[in-house]
């Protein structure tokens, strides 16, 4: 069984990492596989893309080279009017070594992995092959290309400043689970915004203001499981997972669940393709002090990418293209949010 599973996971091993250099696998541990030699190996994704963003939270991305949100907004009652954006470079990559006789790999990396908030953050970390019973890992996490939101998204009439939105923390992983497609995952991450100024343009009380404080923590408990045609060309993944966003703002902490399915089509030995789709549901813990009543949302994705493995005859690369499209539906449409991303890239594996 343990045999079977590896031999399949090889033959897709490129599909999945082209869709994590994109950005959008289901998860940053997928179907990895631990070299059975010591020494280096990875992958690096370079390209260019584009996004295009609704939200008025966020004010820009890449280290503010990017803008994607108004700085001047005129009401608080409505959704963002307009999309804002612009080209984005696409560089992700990861970095490992392996410890052969111990079967270890220690690897680092980066991956956007909140598309919502378009946050990129650089991972480091453990795996361990325990043989049947699958492979075992732990990765800090912490915030490698900043994102800005407004300090004060709530200041009508004048322009609103902007600041950083940083998050440190770490995962722990068990995949594999006894020679099974089942993997279970832990995250968890600590979310500072630099200058927390919400509410302070509004006629609040010093506790109202505090319901809106977007500090805190959120925690994502993942189970997902593989699934495997008897040729290996169709891989389906479904997974489930509890987010709690246990943020200093009651108004602004929710929590609930994430259901997503991620789908791999492998054509020939050229052509490969991969889906994914999700869909969330969460409430707020507290009524809002600006509209008087709670908040709750519900969050749709769908992604895909395709790629072309050794373009021109160039072996270990592949050309990759990935169009994205997410949002997040509010009862208080003002939190409204809406982001759409293509990106192309050429991947290389070493």
């Amino acid at each position: 069984m343990r045999t079977k599973l590896l031999s399949k996971q090889n033959a897709m091993q490129s599909a999945i990492a082209v869709a994590i250099g994109c950005a959008f696998a289901a998860s940053t541990q997928a179907a990895v596989i631990i070299p059975t030699k010591s020494g280096f190996s990875g992958y690096i994704n370079l390209g260019v893309g584009g996004v295009s963003v609704k939200s008025n939270m966020l004010a820009s991305i890449i280290n503010g080279n990017v803008d994607v949100g108004d700085k001047e907004i005129d009401n608080l009652a409505d959704s963002p009017n307009g999309s804002e954006g612009g080209a984005i470079p696409a560089a992700n990559f990861e970095l490992s070594y392996t410890f052969a006789s111990t079967r270890t790999q220690l690897y680092i990396g980066n991956l956007l992995e909140n598309y919502l908030s378009m946050e990129m953050n650089t991972l480091a970390g453990i795996r361990q092959d325990v043989g049947n019973a699958g492979n075992i890992g732990a990765a800090v996490t912490t915030t490698s290309v900043d994102t800005q939101v407004w300090s004060d998204p709530y200041l009508t009439d004048a322009k609103r400043k902007d600041t950083d939105r940083t998050a440190q923390g770490f995962n722990v992983y068990w995949q594999q689970i006894m020679s099974s497609g089942l993997e279970l995952k832990y995250s968890t991450s600590e979310v500072d915004i630099d200058k927390e100024r919400s509410g302070q343009s509004l006629a609040l009380t010093t506790a109202q203001r505090k319901l809106l404080d977007r500090n805190g923590d959120v925690d994502r408990y993942t189970m997902s499981y593989e699934f495997a045609s008897d040729d290996n060309r169709h891989i389906v993944t479904p997974s489930i997972a509890y987010v709690d966003r246990d943020l200093d703002g009651e108004a602004m902490a929710n929590d609930g669940g994430v259901a997503s399915l991620n789908y791999i089509y492998k054509q020939d030995d050229h052509w490969r393709y991969v889906l994914n789709a999700s869909y969330g549901d969460f409430d707020y813990k507290e009524a809002n002090p600006i509209y008087g009543k709670q908040d709750s949302s519900n969050s749709y994705g769908v992604s895909g990418t395709v790629f072309y493995t050794e373009p021109f005859g160039w072996k270990d690369w592949s050309f990759n293209a990935t169009a994205g499209y997410y949002e997040e539906d509010n009862d208080i449409d003002f939190y409204d949010t809406e982001v759409g991303v293509v990106v192309f890239g050429m991947f290389r594996k070493f």
